[in-house]
């Protein structure tokens, strides 16, 4: 089954969160949207069963994966 990523991106002095490839909200602080990008994940899991996860993307590398919910 495919993981549904929630991707959080640099963006404007901010950060943008991607939820499979679409832009949903805006944070000033990274903290703020990894705990909403986190939260979103482990209830979509929750409810759906399917796998989620966040990954964060910075520039030059790779996307990290940060957390995994099933």
């Amino acid at each position: 089954m495919n993981r549904s990523l929630l991707m959080l991106r640099p963006s404007y002095e901010g950060w943008k969160l991607m939820d499979d490839g679409k832009p949903v909200f805006w944070f000033p602080e990274k903290s703020a949207a990894l705990a909403v990008a986190n939260t979103i994940a482990e209830a979509r899991h929750t409810f759906s069963n399917k796998p989620t996860g966040v990954e964060v993307e910075r520039e030059g590398r790779p996307p990290e994966r940060i957390s995994t919910y099933g």
